[in-house]
């Protein structure tokens, strides 16, 4: 056994007060993620990694109990209820990827650990103990990392790459208490006998980078609630279309950054009053649902879509021209007179008129777009219904087949 410097060489930490700290300090951190769930029932991931950081709690506590209780709780028991927190730690990871928990998994740790502690030699020997649970701790932080990097997507969440980093920290941390164990391994004599060790410096690093990680995955998780909280602000509740206000906000960033590109299209469905006049107000919701569906169909990724109000839709199509814009309204035009809607999904012959400007015609004022394809809506109107028509640029009339 290499020989361990004298307690002098290395400042004493008070093991008791370390342990008491982390337990005060992990409760804390467990109750914050389960209010935080209390108030957003939809991240669930909160309530695992609350419920993760709550019952390393008793496990913290049977550990600082190591001189006055037994073996099997201070020993086996407690280092099982603190991996199978880790296991928790992952559960949260792969819901919050919106993957299968994975109870097996969780559980796995401590049921490994319990396992190795019916070995007598196991339990009697402070090195053997140690280098396991740092490494079945470690296997997790990885797979928690492993988890959120791999899953990340298209969403852009700040601290989840924090998050991954921290995990990774203290799956190194632990990975080097692991092997430092085995080059210099501690014979352990009571709790008192480690507060000067490497081993509890070690700890106390883990504690302090676990809490960073707390930090980061209640983070990343707000900042998701927070993204889909703004994406619903940002549409309509009956069709999904982009709200009225979301729709000028982004057309203007288009227009500024291209003033000359695209083509703006006014929709307004033909009738609408009589529909639900005749029909009821269900059906009246179908027709403008089914005439968004229609639309979104053959959105581009640059495309932005609306609900104006009422039964009024706004379409900008960013890189369409004037000829290649009055193409795709007479395609909607026409599609839209043969949708069928309603529980026995006939045609009912819903048509809609449609206002038609382009900027590179009218100029990339946003108002008068509007104001010209608005003014197309009411020609159409004029002269029949189911028709495009453009006002204040080149004259587009078309019948409906």
């Amino acid at each position: 056994m290499v020989p361990q410097p004298p307690a002098s060489s290395m400042l004493a930490i008070d093991i008791h007060t370390l342990l008491l700290v982390s337990t005060l300090i992990l409760g804390s951190m467990g109750l914050l993620f389960l209010v935080s769930w209390w108030d957003d029932r939809t991240a669930r991931e909160r309530l695992d990694w609350g419920l993760g950081f709550l019952i390393l709690v008793p496990g913290v506590v049977l550990l600082s109990l190591r001189d006055r209780i037994g073996d099997v709780w201070s020993i086996a028991i407690a280092n099982a209820i603190i991996l199978a927190s880790y296991g928790l730690l992952h559960t949260g990871a792969r819901r919050f990827c919106g993957r299968t928990p994975g109870w097996g998994v969780a559980l796995c740790g401590a049921g490994l650990w319990l396992f190795l502690c019916r070995w007598p030699t196991f339990m009697e020997r402070f090195d053997l103990r140690v280098i396991a649970a740092s490494v079945l701790c470690a296997v997790y932080c990885a797979m928690v990392a492993r988890t959120l990097q791999r899953d990340a997507g298209g969403e852009r969440l700040p601290s989840r790459g924090r998050a991954i980093a921290a995990f990774a920290t203290v799956g190194t941390i632990l990975s080097l208490r692991g092997v430092l164990m085995m080059i210099a391994p501690v014979e352990l004599r009571g709790l008192a006998s480690i507060e000067s060790s490497w081993v509890t410096w070690l700890g106390l690093g883990v504690l302090v980078v676990g809490l960073i990680c707390a930090h980061f995955l209640l983070a990343m998780s707000s900042e998701r609630s927070n993204m889909h909280h703004r994406r619903a602000a940002e549409r309509d509740d009956l069709t999904g279309a982009l709200s009225r206000r979301a729709f000028v906000t982004r057309a203007r960033e288009r227009l500024e950054r291209a003033p000359d590109a695209g083509t703006l299209m006014f929709f307004d469905i033909d009738h609408f009053k009589a529909i639900n006049d005749t029909h009821g107000h269900a059906l009246g919701d179908e027709v403008l649902i089914a005439f968004a569906r229609l639309v979104e169909e053959g959105l581009g990724p640059e495309d932005l879509f609306a609900r104006w109000g009422g039964e009024e839709f706004v379409l900008f199509l960013a890189d369409r021209d004037f000829v290649a814009g009055r193409r795709v309204a007479e395609e909607i035009r026409r599609a839209f007179a043969r949708l069928a809607v309603g529980e026995d999904e006939r045609p009912l012959g819903v048509t809609v008129s449609v206002g038609l400007a382009a900027p590179a015609l009218t100029g990339p004022d946003l108002d008068h777009l509007i104001a010209c394809a608005d003014a197309g809506v009411y020609a159409a109107k004029r002269a029949g219904r189911d028709r495009v028509e453009a006002v204040g640029g080149p004259t587009l009339a078309a019948s409906s087949a």
